[in-house]
Formats: structure tokens, sequence, C-alpha cells
């Protein structure tokens, strides 16, 4: 019975240390004018249309648009810990595969793709009513024909 409880209290230790030292992804710092987009190259300099994804090895990938973000993710369907994007009105970092997306012409992104993203969607609601486009939510969006809705994507190169 001795060895039972001491062995009960081994496994305990393992499972509460295992559980110590997992910590959630976190967004990385992005430098503007020295870190470059992972997926068109472009110098990032509008950190606010910046994205990331945390590789489930660690390591970043970073964006200057949501649209190249979303293109890597057709383009390469990789396995992620997380992502991360700005919200639109308060500029913070937010979980990307749970936020709500409006796309519209007159959104400014340094790419073109016009893509704002929003953690509460009754914000991503209210934007739309008020400034159009389209609203999307995450596996929409990731599904989107990127092409269709670039502005100007000549201009680009893309």
């Amino acid at each position: 019975m001795k060895f039972k409880g001491f062995f009960l209290m081994i496994m305990l230790a393992v499972v509460l240390a295992a559980c110590s030292n997992s910590k959630a992804a976190a967004p990385v710092e992005i430098k503007a004018n020295e870190d470059s987009c992972d997926a068109c190259k472009m110098g990032i300099e509008d950190l606010q249309s910046a994205g990331q994804i945390i590789m489930d090895d660690g390591k970043p990938l970073l964006f200057d648009d949501i649209g190249c973000m979303i293109d890597y993710i057709q383009t390469h369907n990789p396995a992620y810990e997380a992502a991360f994007v700005h919200d639109y009105q308060s500029k913070e970092w937010i979980d990307f595969d749970k936020s709500t997306f409006v796309q519209d012409s007159g959104i400014e992104s340094p790419m073109s793709y016009g893509i704002a993203a929003f953690e509460v969607e009754e914000n991503a609601n209210e934007f739309h009513q008020n400034h159009g486009g389209m609203k999307y939510t995450h596996d929409e969006l990731i599904k989107i024909d990127l092409k269709s809705i670039k502005k100007g994507d000549m201009e680009h190169g893309h």
C-alpha cells in the first residue's frame, strides 16, 4: 500500500510539473522597418496591419498584412500553435482563430487587402453596418479568394 501511495505522489508531481512548464504561445515583438513579411518579403512598416503565426516549434512567422498571412496559410497549410492579428479598434494583439473580420477597399493595409480584425463580433457587426464591406468568420476568411478582394493587385506585384 505504501508503494501505491508513493507512486501516486510521483505521478501527481510529474503531471503538475508538466502543466506548470507549458505556457500558451504569445505574440512576439515585431521590429518595424527591420523585420520582413514571410509571405511577400516586404519590410514590415505598419505594425497595426501586421500578423504573426507561432509555429509548433515556437518559430514565429511574421506578416505585414492580414492578407499575406491568409495567403501563407492557404499556400502552406501550416500546423501552428497560435496566430495573432491586431484588433482594428483596440490595436492590441488578439487571437486570429477567434476573430471576426471585415474586408473593404476603404480599409488601408500595406498590401491593399483591406482586412480588419475584431476580437468582439459585435464590434465587427457595428463597423460593417457603418462602413460596408464584407464580414467574415475566421473559417470563411481562410477560404476566401484573395485575388478577388485585393485592390491595386498589379501595383504591388502580388
